[in-house]
């Protein structure tokens, strides 16, 4: 079996910039026009899921992601806008010695519905400094569709 081909302007160094951006510019000053941008921003382009260590040919399982624990033990999902982003989570300063990170480039949308496949509370987006953990409720509103607006987030608290 072929691996799927990807569009010509996506390669291995693939960055999700609008998504970077919009990230940025939400950490640098929080509100919910900023928010709302992100979110509608997040449905786009592509995100890399972490499938470091899992097992290489495993067809009774499928591919499996990693995934991490809020301070309560619940999972959450992590998600990159690049390669590069996800090394800096998996670099010796984060405590996984020794470990080749691997990661899928996926559809934003297919990436974010992996959210559906267990009791995910929510996504993280770019694990490690400048991580930004968006709750379930509002990931669920982006698949759908929903056009996230300040009022509509203001609404949802």
């Amino acid at each position: 079996m072929s691996a799927p081909e990807l569009p010509d302007d996506v390669s291995a160094d693939y960055v999700n910039e609008p998504v970077e951006t919009a990230h940025a510019t939400l950490i640098e000053a929080p509100n919910y026009d900023r928010l709302a941008a992100f979110l509608n921003t997040l449905r786009e382009g592509y995100l890399f899921v972490d499938v470091t260590g899992a097992p290489k040919n495993s067809k009774k399982q499928g591919i499996r992601i990693r995934t991490t624990r809020s301070t309560k033990g619940q999972l959450v999902l992590p998600l990159f806008t690049s390669m590069e982003a996800l090394r800096l989570a998996q670099a010796p300063s984060s405590g996984r010695k020794g470990v080749d990170p691997k990661g899928v480039l996926t559809p934003a949308l297919e990436a974010l519905r992996m959210i559906r496949t267990d009791r995910f509370i929510a996504a993280q987006i770019n694990p490690g400094p400048g991580e930004l953990v968006i709750l379930r409720k509002y990931i669920e509103r982006v698949i759908d569709g929903d056009e996230m607006t300040p009022e509509l987030l203001a609404s949802l608290k």
